[in-house]
């Protein structure tokens, strides 16, 4: 398993917006809950819904048909750390920064083989907020959640870099529940004096090993090597 990470050092505005499977985030007052909808065209489809929880974990997203669940994601009201489950899977999201919005964690979808570390980066102008995701050693760019900060119902879009036929379900899910789980962390920070604290005292920094911000891992039996919980 690879256990090198570094945080991204290109520039976040020299990522360009990838041109492949796009979803839009839409936020409806009367359920108060995102719905995020595949977009082709002038066509929308719903895929997911996002839920709105007063406890942990915060929020929580839906198959749009099944109703049933996939993931959720954890706010710490101190800590600037954060948690998502995905698929009954533990992925602890690691700060790069204390002040800064980059965040890094082991991501078991985006190979078979090994848990490979992704970072996500941010900038921003006066009309969005961009969540840049990257693998953190290659600075390979995986996805930009594009947020709207001035819109009243459009939250944002998701862009992947493969197209809807190349991007794998599992990595879909990973994104759009940690790029979802980032967002909210982040609007939680600006408005909760306690994560100023959270901030002073974080262990920021690279994921180390799958122990460390990254997904839970357990011996075999047999030979007492780590693999991936599923």
């Amino acid at each position: 398993m690879s256990t090198e990470s570094s945080a991204p050092n290109r520039p976040v505005k020299d990522y360009e917006t990838p041109t492949g499977a796009a979803f839009q985030v839409d936020f409806t007052w009367s359920r108060f809950r995102n719905i995020v909808k595949e977009r082709k065209g002038d066509s929308l489809t719903p895929v997911y819904i996002q839920h709105f929880r007063p406890l942990k974990p915060q929020l929580q997203i839906d198959d749009a048909a099944t109703k049933t669940r996939i993931s959720t994601g954890t706010i710490n009201g101190v800590s600037i750390a954060a948690e998502c489950t995905i698929h009954g899977q533990t992925i602890g999201i690691k700060p790069l920064s204390k002040w800064k919005t980059a965040y890094n964690y082991f991501s078991p979808a985006l190979s078979s083989a090994e848990l490979v570390a992704v970072s996500w980066i941010t900038t921003w102008s006066l009309k969005t907020w961009d969540f840049v995701c990257v693998e953190s050693s290659t600075q390979s760019p995986i996805a930009k959640f594009s947020v709207n900060l001035w819109a009243l119902k459009e939250v944002g879009n998701f862009y992947f870099a493969k197209s809807a036929a190349e991007l794998p379900k599992e990595l879909r899910d990973e994104v759009i529940t940690v790029g979802l789980t980032i967002l909210y962390v982040m609007a939680t920070r600006m408005n909760n004096p306690l994560n100023l604290l959270g901030s002073t005292f974080a262990k920021a920094g690279k994921v180390e090993d799958g122990r460390a911000g990254g997904v839970e891992l357990q011996e075999r039996p047999q030979d007492g090597t780590k693999h991936k919980q599923v």
